[in-house]
């Protein structure tokens, strides 16, 4: 059975297909070389996953074919790290998903009917991420392999960029609305100065009329994502935002008011629970958080029955018949 979407997985992906969001993140994340090769008017999201399943909640990940200005082909895989810490086997990971895109990309050659492939385009990978701490892992997976000198030419070099937005500067994200409001969104989920965002964020919106078509779905994507995801959601002062911005659009309060009201009514019991596995495991990742804030009260109750003989934090949020 396919694990469900998460939050971030949904507000990724819905906000970096948008062609020009996308370029906006390439022009910030990537060396000032690359950008001058790639024709970025040509993005083009492609309809395909690489991610290993039992990975889809700490990552998601979107593939784009671009031109070169050369005329041929370039592929970049953009992958997501939901996680408070890096992963230390990232840049593995992207080596294997660089072999099955490579895979997916002469199939699509071969249904093509295109003859005599003989070389594979250049595949750039590039990892956003969104921790609160900061990237440790290695980018290269060269610096994964520990060999003497004479197996020197057995070190597979392949390189991923990373934009790790736990210590870039707001003044150095994109001016574009989908890219900045996606990134400024992604930075400060997990933190306590999110509620210090919710004004920049909508102003920032607002840069798109408001009969613009994708304006509304995005407003509706961005709002979904505050609420469903942030553990330090303000849901006050995230009304008081929009009364005071974006008037017209007053119908989304109440939407916001019974989504609240939901989290609240599990308020008690999900804090009863992080008291007491804050007492069992000390200070609790993000993640940990973010389980418990979206968590049902049946759910609650298992981890509360779990925790007194679970050895780590995961094995207490473990799904049911898994181990």
């Amino acid at each position: 059975m396919s694990t469900p979407a998460s939050p971030h997985d949904r507000f990724f992906k819905e906000s970096f297909t948008y062609p020009e969001a996308a370029a906006d993140l390439f022009r910030r994340a990537l060396p000032a070389e690359v950008v001058d090769i790639l024709d970025l008017t040509t993005i083009r999201p492609a309809k395909a996953s690489f991610v290993d399943p039992r990975l889809r909640e700490h990552h998601s990940d979107l593939l784009f074919d671009v031109m070169g200005h050369d005329g041929n082909p370039v592929l970049v895989y953009l992958l997501a790290e939901h996680k408070s810490s890096p992963e230390w086997w990232v840049a593995l990971d992207l080596l294997r998903y660089a072999g099955e895109i490579w895979r997916h990309w002469l199939k699509q050659q071969a249904d093509a009917e295109v003859k005599a492939v003989k070389r594979l385009p250049p595949i750039i990978p590039l990892v956003l991420y969104h921790g609160t701490n900061r990237w440790t892992a290695p980018t290269d997976v060269a610096d994964l392999v520990e060999a003497p000198a004479a197996l020197e030419r057995y070190r597979p070099h392949f390189r991923h960029e990373l934009l790790d937005l736990s210590w870039v500067t707001d003044e150095t994200l994109p001016a574009g609305v989908v890219s900045r409001v996606a990134l400024l969104a992604l930075k400060y989920i997990f933190q306590p100065e999110l509620r210090e965002q919710y004004a920049e964020m909508v102003d920032t919106l607002k840069k798109w009329d408001k009969e613009h078509p994708g304006f509304l779905e995005y407003f509706h994507t961005l709002i979904n994502y505050l609420v469903t995801a942030a553990y330090y959601l303000d849901a006050e002062r995230l009304q008081q935002v929009l009364r005071e911005n974006l008037p017209e659009v007053d119908n989304i309060m109440q939407t916001i008011a019974e989504t609240w009201e939901k989290r609240g009514i599990r308020k008690g019991e999900g804090m009863a629970v992080e008291r007491m596995l804050q007492h069992r495991f000390g200070a609790l990742p993000p993640w940990v958080e973010q389980k418990l804030a979206g968590a049902a009260q049946e759910e609650l109750e298992q981890c509360m029955l779990r925790l007194f003989d679970a050895p780590n934090l995961e094995a207490v949020f473990r799904e049911e018949g898994k181990h």
